[in-house]
């Protein structure tokens, strides 16, 4: 008769709920190890046990765990608070920014002005419209110059002046700044006499600043993230080791 001895159901449990448990408290441990401490652990020298195989190490079972915590991570970084973010109903449109905070006006800029192609241009009651060649200045030497800064309102159909529109802080308003102009006969002119203002001039150099500081900062931010992305997979790693190295204890009691 064979003498050997078979677990039990309610032990089989007891077993695979404690395995449970033990993975449950890994949970957050990668983003512990990220934000509070740069130290390296040396699991080598804490554990002493016997290592798990490479298959464990690479167990479905395993990895699946540790990219459900990411999930849950990133589902939570996609949470944006948006109670107090102004966003216009075309946030594209010169004509609907109004109270733009410091937030959109960086996005603004660094999207940069954005000019639709292929518009048909509605005529006035005098049969003008807006033309394209408004965007273009020509120099007293006959070359040209493209006026970055104007740009067409197709919500509103009117002009208005992009860096004056985001940077004008002047109590002295100007009209492409604020209400936008239609004034198609005298547009050239008013172009000209808006171009050599000081308050135009001062908005644009702001512009010109603010540009290459986030273009710089875009840099810098990318060079951070490929050392969080390097530094993420590490204590990934670390993580995926620690739970085998949990199971392997719970296996072997």
């Amino acid at each position: 008769m064979s003498t050997r001895k078979y677990v039990s159901g309610y032990e089989k449990l007891k077993k695979k709920r404690r395995i449970e448990k033990l993975v449950q408290s890994q949970k957050g441990a990668l983003d512990k190890f990220v934000t509070t401490s740069k130290k390296d652990i040396d699991l080598n020298e804490e554990l002493v046990i016997e290592q798990p195989s490479l298959n464990e190490l690479n167990n479905d079972e395993t990895v699946n765990e540790i990219n459900n915590i990411e999930d849950d991570k990133n589902k939570n970084a996609d949470k944006v608070d948006v109670k107090n973010l102004f966003v216009p109903n075309n946030i594209y449109d010169l004509g609907r920014w109004e109270n733009v905070d410091t937030k959109l006006r960086d996005l603004l800029v660094e999207k940069g002005p954005i000019r639709e192609n292929n518009i048909t241009f509605p005529k006035d009651e005098n049969s003008r419209h807006f033309s394209t060649a408004f965007y273009v200045k020509m120099l007293t030497n006959g070359e040209k110059h493209d006026r970055k800064w104007l740009i067409y309102s197709k919500d509103f159909n009117k002009v208005y002046c992009f860096c004056c529109k985001l940077f004008n802080t002047s109590c002295n308003k100007n009209q492409l700044s604020d209400e936008g102009t239609r004034d198609w006969k005298n547009l050239n002119s008013k172009l000209k006499s808006h171009e050599t203002t000081n308050e135009h001039i001062t908005n644009m150099n702001a512009w010109v600043d603010l540009e290459a500081r986030l273009s710089k900062r875009k840099t810098i931010d990318k060079d951070v993230q490929e050392r969080i992305d390097k530094e993420k997979e590490h204590w990934q790693k670390v993580l995926i080791r620690t739970i085998a190295v949990v199971k392997n204890l719970a296996k072997n009691n």
